[in-house]
């Protein structure tokens, strides 16, 4: 088994990152990855709804889904579509919270024209207002399927409490009105704001030297020009504290209760990062059937489901402790899972066995996030827009530093006697029969209408 343990280890080594620094800021980063004739070329941007006040709540999104649009190089949609077939590859992006992406994955043949092909996307856009109001219904029909969801109202309730004082900032998916009402000067904004070799990376993974992806980048980003840094001039906004536990009552039509306690957590900046460690650590190993956690919440019969979990964010990354329940024992899970808090933080809580289990299990998740260079490619990018390279190399080495101190640290100073939002989910049937606001307000000590 020792063997084993070290061999795993050392498979564990980071994979072998080139990086350069362009003279514009622009960061590229390259994993090369001979087995397949594959390349992915991705753009990630520090861009989402961390930067979005209400009036520009969703355009991120927006943004996005104008990308993959007419440019000075190609400047209609039928050229750019024709131009991508030609390329032969497969293209998508996403937006979060603290990030945008965009990629393509094509044959490494391809690799020269691909890498231009991107560089024309996110240089010079056209915004053509046509294909804008074309986009405009697109989004809110994500905004629509999602709301067909109950899980979604859940969420967006909970962020929204939690976050209460600048909500639009934790909502990547975005405002339907403020999406309906954008102009091509707000694209325009965005783009020059934050898209800026200096607030963007270049990453290329697959069948690609590093030295001739550093020599093509140089090349054709020459002419990007370096910018402000655009949290300078406009800072995130500093969440403020929970003033006190609330509870959230959505209605949807379920079966069981589900809902979550969430605190605010750790940035993964300064003197909260040692936090994040601790948080990821103690969420791999409670996630076992075997975990106590897991024992009196739901082997006791209180709970369906439990489990706890972090966010990695820059800027404030909710903790849950997320449950499902029957109905005639929403009571019974919640006091239970209130009861357990405190356990959390004892020194035996998790046991010697479940913290090598938990390091084991970070290792393999970690090994298998690499087998495919795409997926890599957008690991890699989200943890430089959120935490940094430096912390994704050295993640594994650190979580194995986590001590039994550090949980107690963890719990002390995010969630132990700490403010947080109870958020329930149940069906109308199960409100008129007494299961509503004011129930679980009473249940975990909270005015009706107002405060613990």
């Amino acid at each position: 088994m020792y063997h084993a343990l070290l061999a795993l280890a050392f498979a564990a080594a980071p994979p072998p990152i080139a990086k350069k620094t362009l003279d514009n800021g622009l960061e590229v980063i390259v994993v090369e990855n001979h087995a397949l004739p594959l390349v992915t070329i991705e753009i990630a941007v520090r861009n989402g709804s961390m930067t979005e006040p209400p009036e520009y709540n969703g355009l991120s999104h927006l943004y996005e889904h104008m990308f993959f649009k007419a440019n000075q190089a190609l400047p209609s949609q039928e050229q750019w579509l024709a131009k991508a077939r030609s390329l032969g590859m497969s293209w998508n992006g996403t937006t979060n919270t603290e990030r945008v992406n965009y990629f393509v994955t094509t044959t490494s043949d391809h690799f020269a024209p691909s890498m231009e092909f991107l560089r024309d996307a996110v240089v010079t856009p056209l915004f053509d207002p046509k294909e804008l109001e074309k986009e405009r219904v697109v989004v809110t029909g994500e905004i629509d399927r999602n709301e067909s969801n109950p899980f979604y109202f859940l969420d967006h309730e909970t962020q929204k409490r939690v976050f209460w004082k600048y909500p639009s900032r934790k909502d990547p998916l975005g405002n339907r009105e403020t999406v309906l009402k954008t102009t091509v000067d707000q694209m325009k904004t965005i783009k020059e704001r934050y898209y800026v070799p200096n607030n963007s990376a270049l990453l290329v993974t697959g069948d690609v030297k590093a030295d001739d992806v550093f020599a093509q980048a140089a090349k054709i980003y020459a002419d990007w020009k370096k910018a402000d840094d655009p949290f300078v001039k406009f800072p995130l906004v500093q969440h403020p504290p929970l003033p006190a536990t609330s509870v959230v009552l959505v209605q949807q039509p379920v079966q069981t209760i589900v809902g979550a306690l969430t605190w605010q957590g750790p940035s993964v900046k300064g003197k909260e990062i040692p936090f994040t460690y601790a948080a990821d650590l103690f969420t791999f190993a409670e996630g076992y059937p075997a975990s106590k956690m897991q024992q009196d919440l739901v082997d006791s019969g209180a709970c369906v489901n439990a489990g706890i979990g972090w966010y990695t964010q820059q800027n404030v990354g909710p903790i849950a402790v997320n449950f499902e329940a029957a109905p005639d024992k929403a009571d019974t899970c919640i006091k239970a899972i209130v009861a357990e808090l405190p356990k959390m933080r004892e020194a035996g809580y998790v046991t010697d066995d479940e913290i090598k289990n938990a390091l084991l299990n970070a290792e393999i998740q970690d090994m298998q996030g690499r087998e495919a260079p795409t997926e890599l490619t957008h690991t890699l990018s989200f943890w430089w827009t959120t935490a940094g390279l430096d912390y994704y190399v050295n993640y594994i080495p650190n979580l194995r530093k986590v001590t039994r101190a550090d949980f107690a640290n963890y719990f002390d100073t995010y969630v132990e006697k700490k403010p947080y939002v109870l958020s329930v989910m149940v069906s109308p049937e199960m409100a008129k029969g007494g299961l509503d606001q004011k129930h679980f307000e009473t249940l975990v000590g909270v005015k009706s209408g107002g405060a613990k």
